[in-house]
Order: structure tokens, then sequence, then C-alpha cells
């Protein structure tokens, strides 16, 4: 639900610079936009990284966790 919507805007591309009345304002833009897409690659790549938490956690939720695991 989540992973597909940030999908979308790391994907959107950069302001078009014909919309823009002075360099200034195209550059803060293209400043933001560089910015938010950085900040959804990390949210996309902890996200990635907490699939194996969740499993581990819906594991122990049903019981089925492995009673000799180290730190369970």
């Amino acid at each position: 639900m989540l992973h597909p919507w940030l999908m979308d805007k790391l994907n959107q591309t950069f302001p078009d610079p014909s919309k823009f009345t002075k360099e200034e304002e195209f550059v803060y833009a293209a400043k933001v936009t560089s910015i938010y897409k950085k900040i959804i690659a990390e949210l996309l790549g902890w996200l990635e990284s907490q699939k194996d938490v969740i499993k581990t956690l819906r594991k122990k939720q049903k019981g089925q966790e492995d009673p000799f695991a180290i730190g369970g």
C-alpha cells in the first residue's frame, strides 16, 4: 500500500523549466525535488530491510519461531 505510492513519487520527473519565470525558482524546485527523492529512496530501503523482521514477528505471533534461535 505504501510501497507503490513511494515508488510513484520516486519515479516522478524533475520540474519542467518552462513553468518557471526565474532561474532561481527552477533551481530551488529542482533541489527540493532531489532531496525529496533521496528521502523516498531511503524510506524504500528501510522498508525493504524490515521485511525479515516482519516475517520473524509473524512467526513468533503464530508460535512458529525456532526454539533454538539465539536471541529469540
